[in-house]
């Protein structure tokens, strides 16, 4: 029952989301991470089109920089072929357009492709943006096909879209190379 009322949620602030009412999609997930992060995973089945190809028609990157956040596939496909980098570019966005196509390359590594389940956040490899964080809650992060536990009052990095920075073997803080080496200046 409760995925349910969940899943009827999500419908609800999509059709928010479709009517450009940002400000009201962004205080529902302000108060529940896990609503977002089932939006961020959310497919219109008709269309394809998600959340993020939704923040990218109405141009607004602050929706845009949270669904990545929350693991939002930066260059999945809707049914027309558009990422949400190609509309962001046709409506007129040449900024949201570049800044997406940027969140969405991490290399060709499939590490720190975006997560499959909405329970976990993302990963990332731009280590050059490293900034350290606080968990302030148990945080469930995917990286190579697992899930990297980071446990309250742990220090963790983040990319320049609050992707949190993992290095071999699930390394966090600080993000390990092969050659046990930190892979960012600190």
């Amino acid at each position: 029952m409760a995925a349910v009322a969940a899943a009827h949620t999500v419908e609800l602030l999509y059709a928010q989301a479709r009517e450009g009412h940002w400000d009201a999609v962004l205080e529902a997930w302000q108060g529940n991470q896990e609503l977002g992060q089932e939006c961020a995973h959310y497919v219109k089945p008709s269309s394809g089109w998600t959340f993020l190809h939704q923040a990218a028609y109405f141009g607004h990157e602050t929706a845009c920089r949270e669904l990545i956040r929350l693991g939002a596939a930066v260059t999945a496909p809707a049914l027309d072929h558009q990422t949400a980098a190609d509309v962001a570019r046709l409506r007129g966005f040449a900024g949201l357009a570049e800044l997406l196509a940027c969140a969405g390359d991490l290399g060709e590594t499939k590490l720190w492709l975006p997560p499959a389940d909405a329970t976990t956040l993302p990963s990332s490899s731009r280590f050059r943006e490293a900034s350290p964080r606080t968990a302030t809650r148990e945080m469930w992060v995917s990286y190579g096909g697992g899930v990297v536990a980071i446990q309250p009052g742990e220090t963790y990095y983040v990319d320049a879209f609050e992707r949190t920075l993992v290095g071999w073997h699930g390394s966090y803080n600080p993000p390990r190379g092969m050659d046990a080496q930190s892979m960012i200046n600190i």
